[in-house]
């Protein structure tokens, strides 16, 4: 009964690696050794409703590897926006916890509005890519997820 239990394990476990899992390295997705396009991964992330927003995200930094003007215009957006939110975030956020003694009612959402112009500038700096080797290892990023949603997915329609 040990051997048998033993021998279910060890072959659920071989079945489980052998599952049509989709991988990314450099550029390249890959599945069982074939590559596959992207519209084979638009396929995918279609079938399996996972890593949509990754992928456009992805692309986006692919074009602004190829294009020094994208860059510089999606670097300059991103600046300014960046450097108009943090301080007015900030101003908000210590201000806001300064009334929330005096009237809760005004200091909280004043808080909660500072502290989400804190989020959008950070999110803003986070897309500046300096460099096209910086916009590479963002798209990189993004795919990896990509990769990593649509194995999850596929995971979870093999069960």
């Amino acid at each position: 009964m040990k051997l048998l239990t033993t021998i279910a394990a060890v072959l659920i476990s071989i079945s489980a690696f052998s599952q049509d899992y989709v991988e990314y390295n450099e550029g390249t997705f890959t599945q069982n050794g074939e590559e596959l396009s992207m519209e084979q991964i638009y396929d995918l992330t279609e079938l399996h409703k996972s890593g949509g927003g990754n992928i456009l995200r992805a692309n986006r930094f692919n074009l602004m590897y190829k294009s020094s003007y994208l860059r510089g215009t999606n670097n300059t957006f991103n600046f300014v926006s960046g450097a108009a939110n943090g301080p007015a975030g900030g101003f908000l956020v210590f201000f806001g916890g300064l009334l929330i003694y005096w009237s809760p009612g005004l200091g909280i959402p004043m808080t909660a509005a500072g502290t989400g112009l804190c989020v959008v500038s950070y999110k803003a700096f986070s897309m500046i890519a300096l460099s096209p080797e910086a916009c590479l290892r963002k798209r990189d990023n993004q795919f990896n997820k990509v990769a990593d949603k649509l194995n999850e997915a596929i995971k979870a329609a093999n069960q």
